[in-house]
């Protein structure tokens, strides 16, 4: 039942990819850049748990999940940055200042190192399995939701409502906000939660590009209209 879900998981994640490219090519800004590597690194960790169960625990399945940890630890810390970029877009005034990107640069940049260490530096993978699925999980690091996602999630969450506040817009505060609800659901063998909580974030960070940085109501895109925007 898992793996169908993963299945399905998998290609909402390639469609994002496919379509956060489409955006790119249209306005090539680096934060849409930076939401692509994202949404390609989910894609590949739900691949891997799906592929799971078929491929069978041992060194190869280890060494696939361990690609997953490395994409988690310097992938996510992006979507700050990312979603920074789409207030600078909308003209919030404080984002405008030099000094102020380069601070949310710096934050990214040492939430990345701390992601590296609890992902790369201090990984110990052990096989699980839940339901019909099979995946290596992170036993080391530190104990406790991760700091660096947690941190991603809550800065998104205030970049959402400062946007909503700004111009109307309101899908990025609501999907970081399901994010946080789904990463706190999504433990242990419920895990799944989380991934649903991914789903749904990508959707509004896509959405949200493509308002800010992206596609006219002429171009194509993910099928909405623009009775979407404010």
């Amino acid at each position: 039942m898992l793996t169908l879900l993963y299945f399905v998981i998998v290609l909402t994640f390639a469609y994002f990819t496919w379509q956060a490219l489409q955006i790119y090519r249209h306005g090539r800004t680096s934060y849409v850049l930076l939401l692509i590597i994202v949404l390609a690194g989910l894609a590949y960790d739900t691949l891997i748990i799906f592929l799971g169960r078929f491929i069978g625990e041992g060194a190869l399945l280890k060494t696939l999940n361990a690609s997953r940890y490395l994409v988690h630890g310097i992938a996510t810390p992006f979507l700050i940055i990312f979603g920074f970029g789409i207030l600078r877009r909308a003209g919030v005034g404080w984002t405008q200042r030099r000094m102020s990107h380069v601070l949310i640069c710096v934050l990214t940049t040492l939430l990345i190192g701390l992601g590296v260490y609890e992902d790369v530096l201090a990984l110990d993978l052990q096989p699980r399995v839940v339901m019909d699925t099979l995946r290596y999980t992170n036993e080391g690091g530190l104990r406790g939701s991760p700091i660096p996602a947690l941190l991603t999630i809550l800065l998104l969450i205030l970049w959402g409502v400062v946007l909503w506040r700004k111009s109307g817009w309101w899908w990025l505060a609501v999907g970081a906000l399901l994010m946080f609800i789904a990463a706190g659901l999504g433990m242990g063998d419920t895990f799944y939660i989380g991934n649903l909580g991914e789903v749904m974030l990508c959707l509004a960070s896509v959405l949200t590009a493509r308002r800010f940085f992206g596609l006219t109501n002429n171009d194509r895109g993910l099928g909405w209209k623009p009775t979407l925007s404010p």
